[in-house]
């Protein structure tokens, strides 16, 4: 069923009787290879492939047991419900650096293994746990490697000397030729080492840097169907404002899209948050970031010099975190998420060019800018020299359950602003409304969730630029008024524009695909 092989120094037949133990299974075989440094790891691990009669092999090191009963059926069930998967092992990572380093991004690490050493037993969490999940990989650290022998593409490179990068090389060239590798974590194993580099694991890594610098960095293609896990950073989020919805509309298509999402807000305590929560859009509030905890002068760290206080407003760094992508709007929001994840990739949708709240942060980890419409784009371009391919016209996205024509007859009155009657939809800040609701034809509701139901009663809309409620109103076939602004608010033009024909691009299923389709793009490099 399974083979099992190990190169040591000395022959350990209580160590073949463990394996055998721990598998759970009496058919297990084990290949016990005495070398005391006649043959480099490579060299063994291949005559180990040879000589096996099954289709599964696990090659390990001979300094580790297994945490795991029955451990051999759960392998053979993970490797047959993932008939795509050739190499599967305990740690690896997503993105192969140039340096050769496998583990020096952490974020980009997934696995779990213990480590036992001078008395003591710790775990190495590298990611949550999986279940009977699969991760996929680059690379997988050589402690635990196991094979199908019927879907590798390439064998150990026995060119590589001595114990050490045996294991990325096998594994590197195996992702180039589109083996898929993963790691596992139903399976635990404990390392009785902490395993170290020296002046050969230095030699050996700087011949694969040379060898591979073509396809170094490298990372793992992102498909369709595989789940995204998405930050979603803006200011607000807890109301109806333009950009609250377009968060809001755009993290329930996601949902929907195979994307996990969370949004990160400044202000999170309003009814669009309770909806979102409800829809399980997980939502945290700015002074609770993943990965960090905020200082507050009461709480204690470790460091080098022993227990210090936090310093209030400080954030201090507590764990990695793995979320693929961030989406990110607002000038402010931008700049602490580049502070606090320098190193994720970075998508910022920007809604207008005349408010400096939506000026564009430059920053190595920002892949790509979103216009909500042509104009932005012009703008980006021109005012900032922001190279055009860097740049996607995506449109806001508008639910189409809910915005669309209605049978109900108009009220003759124009939505936000018109000549005959004037109506109102948002919160009363500032009291701005006390002057200008004292004339007869304004009227003024609260804010709220269904303005669809405002809009089906209208003539028309009217908004700045090219806003929600205009393609709200035309998702609804109704015309609006479309006021062009400067940045100091002055009004240049206005123009009624009738309901245009393709409608479809607004829907938030196409808006959201689109912008999915970017989040994998960017993720694959391209």
């Amino acid at each position: 069923m399974i083979t099992i092989g190990y190169s040591t120094r000395t022959s350990n037949p209580k160590l073949i009787e463990e394996f055998k133990h721990s598998s759970g299974h009496p058919k297990v075989k084990v290949i016990e290879k005495v070398n005391n440094g006649e043959k480099n790891l490579s060299q063994i691990y291949n005559e180990i492939i040879s000589e096996s009669e099954t289709d599964i092999i696990v090659l390990c090191h001979d300094d580790i047991y297994f945490e795991t009963n029955n451990w051999a059926s759960k392998l053979v069930k993970v490797f047959e419900k993932n008939p795509e998967y050739g190499i599967l092992g305990m740690a690896g990572t997503t993105q192969m650096p140039s340096t050769g380093m496998w583990w020096e991004n952490r974020p980009k690490m997934y696995g779990i293994v213990n480590h036992e050493s001078d008395g003591k037993k710790w775990e190495s969490r590298y990611s949550e746990s999986q279940q009977n999940d699969v991760k996929n990989v680059v690379i997988v650290d050589g402690v635990f490697i196991a094979i199908h022998k019927n879907r590798i593409k390439e064998l150990f490179d026995e060119s590589v000397e001595g114990f050490h990068m045996y294991d990325i090389n096998f594994c590197f060239k195996n992702f180039l030729s589109e083996v898929k590798i993963g790691v596992i974590t139903n399976i635990r194993i404990t390392h009785k080492s902490i395993g170290a580099v020296n002046s050969q694991w230095e030699k050996n890594k700087l011949i694969f840097i040379e060898k591979y610098k073509e396809f170094l960095p490298a990372k793992v293609k992102f498909e369709d169907n595989q789940q995204i896990k998405v930050l979603i950073s803006c200011l607000f989020f807890e109301n109806y404002t333009g950009s609250e919805m377009y968060v809001f509309d755009l993290s329930k298509k996601l949902l929907t899209l195979n994307c996990d999402v969370t949004v990160l807000a400044t202000q999170t305590s309003g009814p669009l948050t309770l909806q979102a929560k409800k829809l399980g859009i997980k939502v945290l509030n700015i002074n609770e970031p993943p990965g960090y905890k905020l200082g507050d002068g009461k709480w204690s760290l470790k460091t080098n010099q022993g227990f210090e206080l936090s310093t209030p407003n400080r954030f201090y760094k507590i764990t990695d975190v793995k979320f693929d992508i961030i989406h990110c709007q607002h000038k402010p929001i931008v700049e602490l998420m580049n502070n606090l994840y320098p190193t994720i990739d970075k998508i910022c949708s920007i809604h207008s060019e005349v408010i400096n709240l939506e000026l564009p942060v430059i920053h190595s980890s920002i892949k790509k800018y979103i216009a909500i419409r042509p104009e932005i784009k012009d703008y980006l371009i021109s005012t900032h020299d922001i190279s055009e391919k860097s740049i996607e016209v995506i449109y806001n996205p508008i639910d189409e359950k809910k915005f669309k024509p209605s049978n109900q007859p108009s009220e003759n009155f124009t939505l936000f602003v018109g000549t005959i009657d004037l109506i109102l939809v948002g919160e009363n800040k500032d009291n701005y409304l006390s002057d200008i609701l004292l004339n007869p034809h304004v009227k003024h509701f609260n804010s709220t969730p269904n303005v669809e139901t405002f809009i089906h009663r209208c003539d028309e809309t009217a908004g700045i630029l090219l806003g929600r409620t205009t393609i709200e109103g035309w998702m609804c076939d109704k015309p609006g008024w479309i006021y062009t602004i400067n940045s100091d608010g002055d009004i240049i033009n206005k123009e009624l524009f009738k309901v245009p024909t393709d409608l479809e691009k607004f829907k938030s299923i196409t808006v959201s695909n689109q912008i999915k389709q970017e989040y994998i793009k960017i993720l694959n490099g391209n």
